[in-house]
């Protein structure tokens, strides 16, 4: 009996797994369908919502340059280096989140990875051309555990464990302390045939998923064929326990 309730509880818990891992290849598909639905670039004059593709013209503040910590690429130990935007476009006073921000609204843009110098050094904030055409998808801050909160108060450049909007804007007040956006290209408008991220070392990295949702599938096949076998197992060796207690 104690056999029998042993294995009910491994198949319990591996089709909960399963279930899990198809549950979140299913969030992970309807996620990127989010994203593939906004194919067409929008500028700030309707609503912004997560997922969507800004086209937006504007010039960086890198006197404001924010590095995200502990960020590896391809093996390498660096950066992911976030830099406020001003866009020459403004939103209308409707999407203005008070009456009393000021004119001009700063995105904070996630621009790519950055090697990490020798010794903890920041890296040196890329040169920037004045005026940069920046296409890219409105997103949220990912969700990192920290062991120690962000202060509300930075040196600049500043060097940060996770990205936190409302702390930011302590300090920068035109921030945008809802939304940031993920850069897909990037053109400076005196040269718009090259590649403004590739010439200032910057690697672009992020992904809407990290996992896609044919890996959750997979798993849950795997968690559900794993289930399977167990039952399958404890199926033959009860027959053949009831067979020898017959004899």
């Amino acid at each position: 009996m104690g056999f029998l309730i042993l294995t009910l509880v491994v198949v319990a818990l591996l089709v909960k797994l399963s279930h899990w891992q198809w549950t979140r290849g299913v969030q992970k598909a309807q996620h990127l369908a989010q994203f593939d639905a906004n194919q067409a670039p929008n500028s700030l004059s309707g609503m912004v919502r997560k997922g969507q593709r800004l086209a937006l013209d504007g010039q960086f503040r890198p006197e404001f340059a924010v590095w995200l910590d502990n960020q590896t690429h391809q093996g390498q130990v660096g950066y992911r280096l976030f830099l406020p935007f001003v866009p020459s476009q403004q939103p209308s006073p409707s999407q203005q989140p008070s009456p009393s921000q000021q004119p001009s609204q700063w995105w904070l843009v996630e621009l790519g990875w950055v090697a990490a110098p020798a010794l903890r050094r920041l890296p040196a904030v890329p040169a920037l051309a004045s005026r940069y055409q920046l296409s890219g998808f409105v997103d949220t801050p990912s969700e990192r555990v920290v062991l120690k909160e962000e202060t509300a108060s930075h040196a600049w450049p500043a060097r940060v464990q996770r990205i936190d909007l409302k702390v930011l804007n302590a300090q920068l007040t035109t921030l945008n302390t809802q939304w940031l956006i993920r850069t897909e290209t990037l053109m400076d408008v005196t040269t718009p045939s090259r590649d403004a991220l590739a010439q200032a070392g910057i690697t672009p990295v992020w992904q809407p998923v990290v996992m896609p949702p044919v890996k959750h599938y997979g798993y849950a096949l795997q968690w559900a064929l794993m289930a399977l076998a167990v039952s399958i197992g404890a199926g033959i060796w009860w027959y053949k326990t009831k067979q020898r207690e017959a004899v």
